[in-house]
């Protein structure tokens, strides 16, 4: 049943994301933008820890930009495996990155980061609650990764309002985020 609900949610979420215009989509990433780089868990982090926005995700092509121009180390997802799990890979910029066999933006390099070492965390989700709960795309990467982070390590889901609902089941395996930013 919690798979079937989980998979429900995840199918209204990315349908409702989808149908953002353009425009709208804009203005709430920058809403989104501003929020994150003006919180003290940014300005306060060295080593960040983000995804690299795919289709109609929250918008982190510009944080990404802002946080290497602010001279902050910028560490983004390569995928190694379903089994392995995912490793943080430092960039300069975009051009240090490749799409992947999904299609999404990898690092090209190899410049390796200790989950430990990681300040702060920007991840994607498809639904947050209030109480940290996350619902991500079901492979459960960011999951296994958040696991491996120093306690201190700061997490924060980036998402719109509408992804924001009363309660998320979370399963044994699922990591809370310590908050969420949405515009």
């Amino acid at each position: 049943m919690m798979s079937s609900s989980k998979k429900e949610l995840r199918e209204k979420m990315i349908l409702k994301r989808d149908a953002l215009t353009s425009d709208l989509k804009l203005v709430k990433d920058n809403i989104i933008y501003n929020k994150v780089v003006n919180s003290i868990q940014y300005r306060n982090a060295n080593n960040i820890f983000i995804f690299v926005s795919y289709k109609n995700e929250v918008d982190t092509h510009n944080i990404i930009n802002k946080a290497i121009h602010d001279g902050k180390r910028v560490f983004v997802p390569k995928v190694i495996s379903k089994e392995k799990g995912m490793e943080a890979l430092e960039i300069k910029g975009f051009s240090d990155l490749e799409k992947s066999s999904y299609g999404i933006l990898e690092p090209k390099g190899f410049s390796y980061i200790e989950p430990k070492d990681i300040e702060l965390v920007i991840l994607p989700g498809l639904a947050f609650d209030k109480n940290g709960g996350r619902i991500g795309y079901g492979g459960g990467f960011y999951d296994r990764y958040m696991k491996l982070l120093k306690d201190s390590a700061i997490k924060i889901g980036i998402c719109y309002n509408f992804q924001v609902v009363d309660k998320v089941i979370m399963d044994v395996n699922d990591v809370a985020v310590d908050k969420f930013i949405t515009d």
